[in-house]
C-alpha cells in the first residue's frame, strides 16, 4: 500500500509532502527546498489532484490515514 502511494507522487512531491506533514507553512517549504513560493503552490495543487482533496488540511488528513495503512 505505502509503495503505492510513493508511486503516486514524483520526488519532489514527496519531499514537499514530508516537509507539510511537519506543518511547514508554503514560505518555509520553499526556502527549505530552495524554490519559489509559486513553485510549493504547484506541487501542493498536484498533490491535492492526486489525494482527492482540495484544501492542506484535508491533504494532511488523507496522508496520515494513507501513512497508517
Amino acid at each position: 500500500m505505502l509503495t503505492t502511494l510513493i508511486q503516486r507522487f514524483t520526488e519532489r512531491e514527496l519531499e514537499v509532502i514530508q516537509l507539510l506533514l511537519q506543518g511547514k507553512s508554503t514560505s518555509k517549504i520553499a526556502l527549505q527546498l530552495g524554490i519559489c513560493t509559486r513553485a510549493v503552490e504547484l506541487h501542493l495543487t498536484h498533490i491535492y489532484e492526486k489525494l482527492g482533496v482540495c484544501c492542506r488540511v484535508e491533504a494532511v488528513i488523507e496522508l496520515v490515514h494513507l501513512f497508517e495503512k
